[in-house]
């Protein structure tokens, strides 16, 4: 009996994250401003490429041609790059490094890196546009896309995580607990659901199979920030590419409330809801297993 060729992982993310690297260079500005050239700064600063990389994932899940919607790929990472700038300003968490190198205010300015975030942001939304697919999942997609990214998705998050830093009444473990969820779903979640559910959207896939999706999304997303939290804390800093951490920040963390041992226990619990909620998928069923495994098996 031939035997099955087991699932690369870090085969595919590499592979992957090629072809998204050429993608970007396509579609980034290319003219010389210095709004074009932040924007391709930041980009282009590297990265795991994961979001664009959950598109891609759930639109060959639902038998797409990905050369259909290569501007929504990179739509992703446009937006989650604008999200770094700006997570990165001094009103923000005032970092220096991003990924080894000086961020975007560092190099160009706050101005210009400001500018250059919103242009990021709104560009996203004419990429999604482009795919070349029936107009009615393009609007569907533009709408699922703008609700779990604007105000009441991931810049929720970033309000509650970032406006709220130091304010918490530790005393009152509950409630902690309960924006910490709050913060990590919009914050972190919440994108990885939509990079996931854009794909499968363009794709035309069904709704019972985009609700299974949303629960894979939401899990691992909770998982990879919790991951995030102890890297944070106990990862080399080199990897990471930045300086400081959250807890430097007064920030909310799991390893704040939980502890190390209870926070990679609750990562794993999450992870195995995740595996489940996609168990029916007769397709790229063990990528969606060893990507979720990823999340928090990954060092940087």
């Amino acid at each position: 009996m031939k035997k099955t060729k087991e699932f690369n992982l870090k085969k595919y993310l590499v592979e992957k994250s090629k072809l998204v690297n050429k993608l970007l260079v396509k579609y980034l500005p290319k003219d010389k401003s210095v709004i074009s050239r932040a924007m391709r700064y930041s980009v282009l600063a590297g990265g795991k490429r994961l979001r664009p990389i959950f598109v891609m994932l759930g639109a060959e899940s639902f038998g797409l041609d990905l050369k259909k919607i290569e501007p929504a790929i990179c739509a992703v990472e446009f937006l989650h790059t604008y999200s770094l700038i700006h997570d990165d300003l001094p009103a923000m968490d005032n970092d220096d490094l991003r990924r080894g190198k000086p961020t975007s205010h560092k190099k160009f300015g706050e101005s210009a890196a400001i500018l250059a975030g919103d242009a990021l942001l709104t560009e996203t939304f004419n990429l999604i546009a482009k795919a070349d697919v029936p107009a009615d999942r393009i609007v569907k997609a533009i709408k699922m896309f703008t609700d779990f990214s604007g105000y009441n998705g991931m810049i929720a998050g970033q309000a509650e995580d970032t406006i709220e830093a130091g304010k918490w009444n530790k005393k009152n473990v509950s409630l902690c607990k309960k924006k910490l969820d709050y913060i990590h779903t919009h914050k972190t979640s919440d994108l990885i659901k939509a990079s996931l559910l854009l794909g499968a959207i363009l794709a035309g896939a069904k709704d019972k199979d985009l609700k299974s999706l949303k629960k894979y999304g939401h899990n691992i997303g909770i998982a990879f920030q919790i991951a995030d939290d102890i890297l944070d804390v106990y990862a080399d800093k080199k990897l990471l590419g930045k300086k400081g951490s959250d807890s430097d920040n007064d920030k909310l963390t799991y390893l704040r409330l939980y502890g190390k041992e209870q926070s990679e226990k609750n990562a794993k619990k999450l992870i195995n809801e995740a595996k489940k909620s996609v168990s029916q998928f007769k397709i790229n069923k063990e990528i969606y297993e060893s990507l979720a495994d990823y999340m928090i098996d990954r060092n940087f």
